[in-house]
């Protein structure tokens, strides 16, 4: 159905509604035109009391009716090339998009939401009428309900994952099997029948992403019947499907069984995204910068450790020869701040050519080793030093040339330390500190970081070393 009205249809609307025409009569004909309800709607900022609203004419015949409503079980299309996951596994199959991933959930972050679910639990239910009453035997637990900080974290982190904006989505829920417990083979999408109950408004179901809060000795696996899957329940792994084929029909092939539980318990968590926004019709779907298109080179994507023990005292005894000679530094992008607006936030030491080389042939052999690619430098900055209430916005470095980095710690004068904020691959944040010496290695390109908060000291010096990977060339891809 169409959802998308030109200019002359909105000034044909205007005109009625401002001559004072009977709004429902005005809302039947878009209908009778092919326009869906819900988009209608918006337009005219009316909903009427009759049952327009529904996803059919009501004064469609019935073949009409039904015809219409079938349509309206399909969804949208999303292209693959829109979703990219990273450390995810593809299960190898050409009917259903599946993807496998790993160690998604810490094991504090699923004892946390076990016990949540446990605590907040009701009989689990279906989207229509099912004869059998075992069918579905589960608990469920309305977590998105809840004022609870790590179920917000996690739902964000679930939606920043797979790319698609928030108000694509369902609340998160979760789940709880007993012994015997299980959920019949089902679909998640809608079928036509639902479509006017539960997808007026956000359309059809998408992608479901399910993850396993424990590790099921007996029983309770996942199992995919039409493309002979069977995935075991384990700590902190999430299961990530299409529901829709790629023309945005329902995919039956994304029938999965929760099979009966055999012992222990099985909790999972579950979150669905739909083809709409519950904010409205015109709200961007996908979310991903250019950047978290870069493969991941590494599993976390960010790695502490110490820089050799003679290089860290050349850089230390070049720093304090040259620190007189600091100039100050405009920054490009206003990532780098006062806070207090007092003075410069930073100033740069040039490195000598000698240091810069010194610099690049000891990291390289290490960040190699780290990330598992061979690599050429691109860009190795002076020794920063930042100045009293001195902020680093968070940020992703260069699409181009900062794609496999490190910090060094040069020296610091702090009051409080000064953590660096990271994301890594799971899109978990994480505070690291550094001390001098010391160093970060990660992938800047991908990764979001900074440090958003005031430094509180008189200065803090690092140097910032890039590379790519030996023939690296940005993908071109558009998120829009």
């Amino acid at each position: 159905m169409k959802t998308q009205f030109d200019e002359s249809w909105r000034n044909w609307i205007k005109t009625n509604v401002d001559a004072g025409r009977c709004k429902d009569g005005i809302f039947k004909i878009l209908l009778d035109e092919g326009y869906c309800a819900e988009a209608i709607s918006q337009e005219m900022q009316y909903r009427p009391a009759v049952a327009f609203n529904k996803l059919v004419n009501p004064f469609r015949s019935a073949q009409a009716q039904t015809a219409e409503a079938a349509q309206q079980n399909y969804g949208q299309a999303i292209a693959a090339n829109h979703l990219f996951i990273p450390n995810a596994q593809q299960v190898d199959s050409d009917f259903l998009e599946l993807y496998q991933l790993e160690n998604f959930l810490t094991e504090a972050e699923c004892a946390h939401l076990v016990a949540l679910i446990k605590s907040q639990c009701r009989p689990s239910t279906l989207s229509s009428f099912e004869q059998d009453s075992a069918f579905r035997t589960s608990q469920t637990c309305d977590l998105g309900q809840l004022n609870d900080a790590l179920v917000k974290a996690i739902d964000l982190r679930i939606c920043k994952l797979l790319g698609i904006a928030q108000s694509f989505s369902e609340p998160l829920q979760g789940q709880h099997y007993d012994p015997g417990q299980e959920f019949k083979p089902h679909t998640d999408y809608f079928e036509s029948h639902e479509m006017a109950q539960h997808a007026a408004v956000m359309g059809q179901r998408t992608f479901t992403v399910m993850i396993y809060l424990n590790t099921a000795t007996q029983g309770g696996e996942t199992h995919f019947p039409k493309i002979q899957t069977v995935c075991k329940p384990t700590q902190g792994l999430a299961l990530i499907w299409n529901s829709l084929n790629a023309d945005g029909s329902p995919n039956p092939n994304s029938l999965h069984h929760a099979l009966p539980l055999a012992s222990g318990y099985k909790a999972v968590i579950t979150k669905w995204f739909r083809t709409r926004s519950h904010t409205g019709a015109n709200a961007g779907m996908f979310t991903k910068e250019a950047n978290e298109f870069i493969p991941n080179y590494t599993q976390q994507g960010f790695y502490k450790t110490q820089i050799p023990e003679k290089l860290f005292t050349d850089i230390s005894s070049f720093y304090q020869t040259e620190r007189a000679r600091a100039q100050a530094e405009h920054v490009d992008g206003g990532f780098i701040i006062n806070a207090k607006q007092a003075k410069s936030p930073s100033s740069l030491i040039p490195l000598s050519t000698t240091l810069r080389a010194q610099i690049h042939d000891a990291m390289k052999p290490l960040l190699e080793a780290w990330c598992g690619q061979s690599l050429e430098p691109t860009y190795v900055y002076g020794i920063r030093e930042y100045h009293r209430d001195a902020l680093l916005k968070t940020h992703r470095d260069r699409l181009e040339t900062h794609i496999i980095s490190v910090i060094i710690n040069v020296a610091q004068q702090v009051d409080e330390d000064w953590p660096l904020y990271i994301e890594d691959n799971y899109y978990r944040s994480h505070h690291v500190l550094l001390k001098p010496g010391e160093v970060i290695f990660y992938e800047g390109a991908r990764l979001t970081h900074g440090r958003p908060t005031a430094l509180k000291g008189e200065s803090f010096a690092n140097i910032f070393c890039h590379f790519k990977p030996v023939g690296y060339i940005p993908k071109k891809m558009a998120v829009t």
